[in-house]
């Protein structure tokens, strides 16, 4: 006996389904931005850090990376 199928029904599930992961994508981007604000704040930090240290200034630094 041949099964009949729901092809709207799954269609609808699957669509479901790629809307519940499209979601999850951009919860995990909005983390992941967050994770390099983060990342960005810590380095600048510890940048300032070393140039107090060191006694240089932001034009000494560039200086620096350009050589």
């Amino acid at each position: 006996m041949a099964r009949t199928v729901n092809y709207e029904e799954k269609i609808k599930l699957v669509s479901a389904k790629i809307e519940k992961k499209q979601s999850e994508i951009k919860a995990l981007k909005a983390e992941l931005e967050t994770v390099k604000e983060k990342q960005a704040k810590v380095q600048y930090a510890e940048l300032l850090e070393y140039m107090q240290a060191n006694n240089l200034s932001a034009k000494e630094i560039l200086e620096l990376i350009k050589d």
